[in-house]
């Protein structure tokens, strides 16, 4: 993402959730990616982290909302911290205004990965626990507990804003 006011590259989150250029501070227009189904916003920005799934590919600096996360113009995957993860959850939850949506399910598909399938961690290099999401939405995620990240296929959040449940 290009400054529109100086043409420096723009990757800086505020607090408020929004960009502002580094060289020149102007707020920036940010649009998430138009075929994003979490609304996830890359900056074009890429960061030394290889994709979990893609692997050939780096995660780009961007945010999901105010939340800055890594994600993968590709597959749409985000890496999140897990104290992110959970503040993302309940925003969405509780500014959630649809229906309730109960997705489609395979266990065999979008359920935890085995031991020999399972993701390795981008920052320690240790493989990702991958477990059923204890909340609504009936998704499988992957965690790390040493670096208290976790990492999101496309779609699994808005599973999880959409679902049934105590918003």
């Amino acid at each position: 993402m290009k400054c529109e006011s100086c043409g420096a590259p723009v990757m800086s989150l505020g607090r408020s959730g929004r960009y502002f250029c580094d060289y020149c501070d102007t707020e920036a227009v940010v649009t998430p990616l138009d075929e994003s189904l979490d609304g996830l916003v890359l900056t074009g920005t890429f960061s030394e982290t290889p994709c979990l799934t893609c692997g050939d590919t780096h995660l780009e600096i961007g945010s999901l909302d105010r939340h800055a996360i890594k994600g993968c113009r590709r597959c749409q995957g985000i890496l999140i911290s897990r104290s992110s993860f959970a503040l993302l959850v309940h925003e969405r939850r509780a500014a959630y205004g649809g229906a309730d949506i109960t997705p489609e399910f395979d266990p065999a598909l979008d359920g935890p990965r085995d031991h020999h399938s399972r993701l390795m961690c981008p920052n320690c290099c240790v493989p990702m626990d991958s477990f059923f999401y204890a909340g609504p939405g009936r998704v499988a995620i992957d965690s790390c507990d040493r670096c208290e990240r976790v990492w999101l296929d496309c779609g699994e959040i808005t599973a999880i804003t959409e679902a049934p449940g105590r918003r």
